[in-house]
């Protein structure tokens, strides 16, 4: 992957990221507030888990967001949401 796509990625990423957490803040904040110069304070500390003898990317972190994008360079937040909310026919989670 060229570094020119790695950057608009990484980009697109942040402020998904940034609408994500300000879409998920309560009413009586200040959603304005998240910036993407304050934005490593709300990044969580862990990014991977360990589950069944593998570490795992945790979801909504910021790479995990720059993992979707890379998938659908189209994707929405509206759409991310969507996807995950979305169930199969086995009853696991869509990835």
């Amino acid at each position: 992957m060229s570094g020119r796509r790695s950057k608009k990625i990484r980009r697109q990423a942040k402020q998904m990221f940034i609408d994500w957490l300000r879409s998920m803040t309560p009413d009586g904040e200040e959603a304005t507030k998240i910036n993407k110069h304050n934005m490593h304070l709300f990044l969580p500390e862990e990014t991977h888990f360990y589950a069944n003898l593998q570490y795992r990317l945790s979801a909504y972190s910021l790479k995990w967001f720059e993992k979707k994008i890379k998938r659908n360079p189209n994707l929405t937040l509206e759409n991310l949401n969507e996807e995950q909310n979305q169930k199969t026919g086995s009853g696991y989670w869509v990835e």
